[in-house]
């Protein structure tokens, strides 16, 4: 008689919990107390999992941790009943230490394979799962990466192993498939390839490795994140790859069929897709477990900290590039007020919105949700020239109009690599074969000279070299400023409280 069941996971949450929107102070689309009305609604059995990056990106985490109240989010999935998950690369974001402090209060298991201290993994790296008496191999696994971005002291003595090598010697040296019915990968990273075609998808590092990890004889599910690209993978052999979203926005669902055959089960059918928690009813027993802290958090993200003026809103990502846009004016003014670096860029998330006339906290926390430092680098002429080219592929152009390109847009958006540079001027001749497209540059009134060196203010996702911009990682650093974006630029405006910015049209595209 067939035995049915469903794994369910959620990815790179991002401490959506509650529902509630900060900014229209309602509640939005997105949640794991939507997610909880699925559970509940669930009439199978089912094992939860998440995939990471479950400690940083919202207002509610930054309030607690900031107020040392204790973090939310071991209460809510102790609470919707999470078995296994994987840290991703923004859990350590605040040090080891949080992400430890997380788990001794998750009655969870933390999984990870690829993470070793002393020459021994530092979490659990598998587990053998019992239900409806099938035996579910899951193993923990994270991109590798994370030293690359992450300070060196919130991962000091911890080595990130290759996560296919480390796959393959746990099925080798355990002999999963004959210890377990079903392997399930569960990896905080995404796709390095197109799933269907094979082909590539941008420049080649080791930050994902997914398609790689799906190759491997034996995996007969991969639960996979980071990128917040959503898709579906069948293989022709019937195995499942899949990726959520972000910030609570759906939730992968797999639904396995396995057969009894004397002492095993051998399975019989895998069926894996993607629900919209928009389509759920927000659950009022997460909701209230939450209230009192979104009711903290709300009254202090509520409070006004300056005025501007000048319009600070964002419509369009493209117009807020394609001409200097005054956030990203007041983000360079702040930076060389604070360095007196001789040049400073800027960059500014997907999804931001920009400022009203009266700013409050709620705008710029939703502006800078990530965890970058102030960063002074010292950078020849020929070094930010690179830069600047690798800068200007994001222009294209589509029937005579100015675009952006399509790699910015696919297979993930990513109009956060894109900066917009003061203390010089240029020129983008959008026409121009990427790598040739930059003309004009001026420091000051001299032109920009090749062989001298200038001090750079950027953040410190940029400084590792991050967006394709390699040329950084050869730049020499002379000053970091360990303090959030959201405080700099709330302590910057409160310091200004009448604030105008006159942008400098200091760069231009030409067709």
């Amino acid at each position: 008689m067939p035995v049915q069941f469903k794994i369910m996971y959620t990815s790179d949450t991002h401490g959506r919990l509650s529902a509630y929107d900060f900014i229209s102070k309602s509640y939005g689309n997105f949640g794991l107390s939507r997610f909880s009305s699925y559970v509940k609604g669930c009439e199978d059995p089912y094992l939860l999992l998440d995939n990471g990056d479950i400690l940083q990106g919202s207002p509610l985490l930054d309030y607690a941790r900031k107020n040392d109240l204790p973090c939310p989010v071991s209460a809510v999935f102790n609470t919707l009943g999470y078995s296994y998950l994987p840290p991703g690369n923004h859990d350590f974001n605040f040090g080891l230490e949080h992400l430890l402090s997380f788990q001794s209060h998750f009655s969870g298991t933390v999984l990870c394979a690829n993470i070793h201290k002393d020459g021994k993994p530092l979490f659990t790296p598998f587990v053998i799962h019992e239900i409806c008496g099938v035996k579910v191999a899951v193993i923990g696994l994270t991109t590798e990466y994370i030293p690359f971005w992450e300070r060196k002291e919130h991962v000091e003595g911890l080595s990130f192993l290759d996560g296919i090598s480390t796959v393959e010697e746990i099925l080798s040296v355990h002999r999963l498939r004959d210890l377990a019915d079903l392997v399930v990968v569960l990896y905080h990273g995404g796709f390095e390839k197109d799933m269907k075609t094979g082909a590539s998808f941008g420049n080649s590092t080791v930050e994902n490795k997914g398609y790689g990890l799906f190759q491997i004889p034996g995996v007969d599910v991969l639960l996979t994140g980071h990128q917040h690209i959503p898709q579906v993978y069948t293989s022709a052999d019937g195995r499942v790859a899949l990726q959520t979203g972000f910030n609570a926005l759906d939730a992968g669902v797999v639904d396995v069929v396995m057969e009894r055959e004397g002492d095993r089960f051998v399975l019989q059918r895998l069926e894996a897709s993607l629900i919209r928690l928009e389509d759920y009813p927000v659950d009022q027993e997460i909701e209230a477990l939450l209230e009192p802290l979104v009711l903290e958090t709300n009254t202090y993200l509520s409070e006004a900290i300056g005025t501007l003026t000048t319009d600070m809103r964002i419509t369009s990502p493209l117009m807020a590039r394609e001409r200097k846009h005054p956030l990203f004016q007041l983000i360079n003014e702040m930076q060389l007020s604070l360095t007196g670096a001789d040049i400073s860029c800027a960059s500014l998330p997907n999804e931001t919105h920009g400022f009203s006339r009266e700013v409050r906290r709620n705008e710029v926390a939703m502006s800078f949700p990530f965890e970058n430092d102030l960063v002074v680098m010292e950078v020849s002429g020929r070094q930010l020239r690179q830069a600047l080219e690798q800068n200007a592929s994001y222009f294209a152009v589509n029937h005579g109009r100015i675009a952006v390109s399509p790699q910015f847009l696919h297979p993930k958006v990513e109009h956060y690599n894109y900066d917009v540079y003061d203390g010089i001027s240029y020129e983008i001749m959008v026409r121009q074969p990427v790598g040739k497209r930059i003309s004009s540059v001026f420091v000051g009134n001299a032109p920009l000279d090749d062989e001298r060196l200038y001090s750079l203010a950027l953040n410190s996702y940029r400084a590792t070299g991050a967006g394709g911009f390699h040329v950084f990682q050869q730049a020499r650093i002379l000053q970091k400023y360990p303090v959030s974006y959201y405080e700099l630029v709330c302590e910057y405006i409160s310091a200004h409280p009448d604030l105008t910015v006159d942008v400098h049209e200091n760069f231009k595209l030409c067709l």
